[in-house]
């Protein structure tokens, strides 16, 4: 035997000795160069230990969907109040203290072309616009040391700003109201010869009163311990619709335009206001937070109760229907500030 068969033989026995055999087929080992890609991790290499922290995403709102038909009309960062439609319902009225202070302004039923009516930087607040019938005047509450009601002729009003304080040819113009009673809310007949307003009686109680234009005489309409707000004509002049507490809670009534036929049309314990009619005369729409928030209710003119108007996030009130119905304009915060909005009226039946 020479010397490498037996040195092969050696290392055979010390195997055998120390371990299991070797096996016969050899095990390809391959040598990477260090330049070479290392070889990706197995998928048990990848696993996230139990006591890892994983990072998470904050959670996305989804945007809250602006209901069919919801149009904003102005855009001021101030708030804006008090919408009403003209007659012929191409533009809009409103009060605004874009400014710093409280004016009547107008603008298209687009939103387009807002124009400021008013002007006095002596009295912080001017509000409750409200149409003659032929869509030639505006009546609104001038609040000063006495609310009083002015009028002013719109088209040249949109020239030269109604000053209530600027004398003209002829004098300081003069209220509708008496100068020496305050009067809120002012509400104009559908014939134009009568306006309704909110004004104290004797006992100091808000009550609704009727102004004859033509004589300058008030009629009483409402009377109780009731607190009579924001008058609502019916289209045919007959009935006037207005909010009055008599129970602890502010309720919708209606009452005979003579003073007649007190008839409470809502019981719920929720605040409700701003009345305003449909132009046939059959449903009412008005405000309350009997949602947990202020909102647009439906009803007819009877007082049954029919649905709340989806107008979306926020709160809404003083709505204001326009003569062909075909829309509702409102006050809503829904962006955050308290803008003039109109969307579309609700298909009602009788």
């Amino acid at each position: 035997m020479n010397r490498l068969s037996a040195l092969v033989t050696l290392l055979l026995l010390s195997a055998s000795a120390c371990g299991p055999t070797i096996p016969s087929t050899p095990t390809l080992i391959t040598v990477t160069d260090a330049h070479d890609t290392a070889p990706a991790p197995s998928p048990s290499a990848l696993e996230i230990p139990d006591t890892a922290v994983v990072p998470t995403q904050p959670p996305t709102e989804t945007p809250e969907a602006i209901p069919e038909g919801l149009l904003q009309l102005s855009t001021d960062t101030e708030q804006d109040d008090f919408p009403a439609w003209s007659p012929d319902g191409r533009r809009i009225t409103f009060a605004s203290n874009n400014t710093g202070v409280y004016e009547v302004y107008v603008m298209n039923a687009d939103g387009s072309a807002v124009t400021q009516l008013t002007v006095d930087d002596g009295t912080y607040l001017k509000d409750d616009p409200a149409w003659s019938p032929d869509g030639t005047q505006l009546a609104f509450a001038w609040h000063s040391d006495i609310t009083r009601v002015y009028a002013f002729d719109v088209e040249l009003a949109a020239v030269r700003p109604f000053d209530p304080m600027e004398p003209t040819a002829e004098g300081y113009p003069k209220a509708l109201s008496n100068d020496y009673a305050d009067a809120f809310s002012p509400a104009w007949s559908p014939d134009g010869r009568r306006i309704a307003l909110v004004m104290f009686d004797p006992e100091g109680e808000r009550q609704v009163f009727s102004l004859d234009l033509s004589s300058g005489k008030y009629s009483q309409i409402t009377r109780g311990p009731s607190s009579g707000g924001k008058p609502s004509w019916s289209p045919d002049g007959s009935r006037i619709a207005f909010a009055a507490d008599l129970q602890g809670a502010s309720d919708i009534f209606l009452v005979g335009a003579d003073g007649s036929g007190l008839t409470q049309l809502t019981t719920d314990p929720a605040y409700e206001s701003d009345p305003s009619w449909s132009p046939d005369g059959r449903h009412i729409v008005f405000s309350s937070d009997r949602g947990g928030s202020s909102g647009l209710h439906v009803m007819r003119a009877d007082g049954t109760y029919l649905f709340e108007l989806n107008t979306g996030d926020g709160d809404a009130f003083n709505a204001s229907w326009p003569p062909d119905g075909k829309y509702i304009a409102v006050v809503s915060n829904r962006d955050g500030d308290y803008n003039i909005y109109r969307i579309n009226a609700p298909a009602l039946e009788p």
